[in-house]
């Protein structure tokens, strides 16, 4: 059961899973443990399998999920797909740090900045996922990898600007921005 009503000291408590991606990576080509997902490209080119449909992609999921998730300092991972939402929930996390006080327009350039900046890859010191991803076995892998997250960074710049800019260009949603300052699973890119 997921809610068990009584707990120590005759507390109420519950524990609430974590929403998990619902894509089925199963066939998708993987590079360092990451799924190479199809996506719905509507802002950015790249080397992303095309999405035909009216369906959810995983940036849509990791939108969807966020302020969910964030609260989480536990998740389990329970496929490759929920290891890129991961990446892509700590990614909009840092956007949305870069976000505070600036007009859509200010923003759309600094997120753009951000997106196509060096970062590192699996396998690599820096980068977040540490012990849930592999290193990436070539260089030809690596320029692959390094192109198909800048495609899903800059997806994810331009909906979360349409859903952070909404109401008002001038600025930000509060309601996503109180989420700015909070860390998904004690980590940050």
């Amino acid at each position: 059961s997921l809610c068990s009503p009584v707990g120590p000291l005759g507390a109420i408590t519950s524990k609430m899973p974590a929403y998990h991606s619902r894509q089925n990576p199963q066939g998708c080509r993987e590079i360092g443990k990451l799924p190479i997902l199809p996506v719905k490209a509507t802002a950015s080119k790249g080397p992303a399998p095309p999405l035909n449909g009216d369906v959810d992609d995983v940036v849509d999921e990791a939108l969807m999920f966020f302020k969910p998730n964030i609260f989480f300092r536990n998740f389990d991972v329970q496929g490759s797909s929920d290891r890129l939402m991961i990446y892509l929930t700590l990614y909009v996390a840092a956007c949305l740090k870069k976000l505070v006080k600036k007009t859509k327009q200010e923003a759309e350039k600094l997120l753009y900045a951000y997106a196509l900046e060096n970062f590192p890859l699996p396998g690599e010191a820096k980068f977040p996922l540490g012990g849930l991803v592999a290193a990436v076995p070539n260089k030809a892998d690596a320029d692959f990898l390094r192109q198909y997250l800048v495609q899903l960074r800059q997806e994810v710049n331009a909906r979360l600007l349409a859903r952070v800019y909404a109401a008002n260009p001038n600025e930000a949603d509060k309601w996503w921005m109180c989420f700015s300052k909070r860390k998904f699973l004690n980590m940050e890119m």
